[in-house]
């Protein structure tokens, strides 16, 4: 299996358990029912379903090694998972037809003291996937109940969403300002934001490492399932800082009430008195000041306190969890491959690069900073190389000399001396 293929069966893994990653057992273990009667798409392996046991043995990897524990491993493929035949799959679509208010234990204990479970019986979540995705057993009950919650300590949860703002003034032409907010749920303090021309990946990890840098690392992150959210890069960037990162249901905005919630101040009490026109830079100073002096110094109602005291009031009963500036550099790395030309360049976003000549030929990893993709860095089995610089001919040629010339030169001097 090729090493992209691994990694991005890696971030998958990661996304189906990093809802879970700060969750207590018992929500672990009621989340992982859920997913294992769902199908997924996985790459390289197509859309299949994972055994609960599967994604706990995912878990306590990731929480032992890191990141790289999730990879898939060569191995053979032995111990394929046994089938059932026709006739025990007939057996069990009967017991279900003739009992249809039966549990799917009670379904399971009642196969299992007659003997038809097979010899060895069936394991219970094998007969459970089955019966769900058969809909033997159809139970109904509501989707759509919401409770309201708030997490007991900051940095429990983020929220990050994006706002579509007002029109500014940028290299003279008209542009939509679309805000990015990390909002913490147990004070509702704004520890990320800026106004960007999109709502890009691009646009939101600057936004995210600033906040880790400043605010510390967060145990959850809550997004939507919009393109920059659902990105590889963001799910490789929370599993290598150890952030559970969690989407909400599609189309479910009440489900991120409380940061809907803050866009509606933000239009009712800054976009309101904000000038028509103004330059992007303009538009950040003025935002930030909005937000250190006036929104998380007013008391909200939602907590009934203002957010800097809540805030202030919660680091004195835990520790946070923080990340260096070295460290946060290397998480928040784009990653791309590229072949060695045999004069030993890659092209790159339409520009030619050197590197060394040890490279030639073969498949090479470049990393560089979300914001800065000239910042080019060679990594060679994820370590760091150096950093390649853009090819310059003109100063090559001054120190290149061919072969066929040196001996040509070398010739006609022996001669002159002679």
């Amino acid at each position: 299996m090729e090493k992209d293929s691994r990694e991005r069966i890696a971030i998958k893994r990661y996304q189906i358990i990093a809802p879970v990653l700060a969750e207590p057992a018992r929500a672990q273990n009621e989340y992982f029912r859920k997913q294992a009667e769902l199908d997924h798409e996985f790459p390289y392996y197509g859309r299949r379903k994972i055994t609960v046991s599967t994604m706990k043995s995912w878990l306590r990897a990731f929480r032992k090694r890191g990141f790289n524990a999730l990879k898939p491993k060569e191995r053979s493929d032995g111990g394929r998972p046994r089938r059932m035949d026709d006739q025990l799959l007939k057996v069990i679509e009967i017991k279900c037809k003739a009992y249809p208010n039966f549990t799917a234990q009670k379904l399971y204990e009642e196969l299992r003291d007659q003997h038809l479970l097979g010899d060895p019986p069936v394991h219970y979540t094998t007969l459970l996937r089955i019966v769900k995705a058969q809909r033997w057993l159809s139970v109904s009950h509501r989707t759509d109940l919401r409770k309201a919650f708030e997490t007991e300590n900051v940095n429990d949860l983020w929220i990050g969403d994006f706002m579509h703002g007002p029109q500014v003034r940028y290299m003279n032409r008209s542009i939509k300002a679309i805000l990015c907010v990390i909002l913490d749920d147990h004070s509702r303090m704004v520890v990320g934001h800026a106004f960007n021309a999109s709502e890009t990946i691009s646009a939101l990890t600057p936004v995210l490492k600033e906040a880790f840098l400043s605010y510390g690392v967060p145990k959850r992150l809550y997004v939507d399932n919009g393109a920059s959210f659902s990105s590889d890069l963001l799910a490789k960037c929370c599993a290598l800082a150890g952030i559970s990162l969690i989407h909400s249901k599609p189309y479910d905005s009440p489900s991120r009430g409380k940061v809907e919630r803050f866009f509606r101040t933000v239009r009712e009490r800054f976009l309101t008195g904000l000038q028509e026109g103004v330059h992007p830079d303009e538009l950040n100073q003025a935002f930030w000041a909005w937000v250190q002096d006036d929104y998380h110094h007013k008391l909200h109602t939602g907590i009934d306190d203002r957010p800097i005291d809540r805030y202030q009031a919660s680091l004195s009963r835990i520790d946070l969890r923080r990340l260096s500036k070295s460290e946060l550099d290397e998480i928040f790395l784009v990653r791309h491959e590229r072949f060695v030309n045999n004069d030993a360049t890659i092209s790159f976003k339409g520009s030619l690069y050197e590197v060394p000549s040890a490279y030639i030929r073969q498949k090479i990893e470049l990393r560089h900073p979300v914001d800065d993709p000239q910042e080019l860095y060679l990594y060679d089995n994820d370590i760091r190389v150096g950093r390649i610089k853009l090819l310059d001919k003109k100063k090559n040629a001054r120190t290149f000399r061919p072969k066929e010339i040196t001996t040509h030169l070398s010739f006609h001097q022996g001669r002159v001396r002679s």
